[in-house]
């Protein structure tokens, strides 16, 4: 599962860097992030099940640290705010990869 979510936010953050570069192609762009952050949400939303007291620790755009649980990063992944204010992709393969190393 870790590589999964893994593989689903390295292609949020491409799709993200690449969006400005096809104008033609936004509109796909925009629905294809929804839908990424969606299934993303359903995968976290299934560990936050398996790790209930598991915990996803963000730095916000000021340098604080806070902690999450899966669940509540989860709900976090349909708000565009929330996802640009946290830095939850980056946040998230950060902790999939310490995750799927231990």
């Amino acid at each position: 599962m870790y590589s999964d979510i893994l593989t689903i936010c390295w292609s949020i953050k491409e799709v993200n860097r690449n969006l400005s570069d096809r104008q033609a192609t936004s509109d796909y762009s925009i629905r294809y992030l929804k839908k990424g952050c969606s299934d993303l949400a359903l995968m976290m939303r299934e560990l936050g099940r398996a790790l209930p007291d598991d915990k996803i620790e963000v730095i916000d755009r000021n340098g604080q640290k806070k902690s999450f649980s899966i669940n509540e990063v989860s709900d976090m992944l349909y708000d565009t705010k929330k996802i640009l204010e946290f830095n939850l992709i980056d946040n998230i393969s950060r902790w999939a990869e310490a995750r799927k190393l231990a």
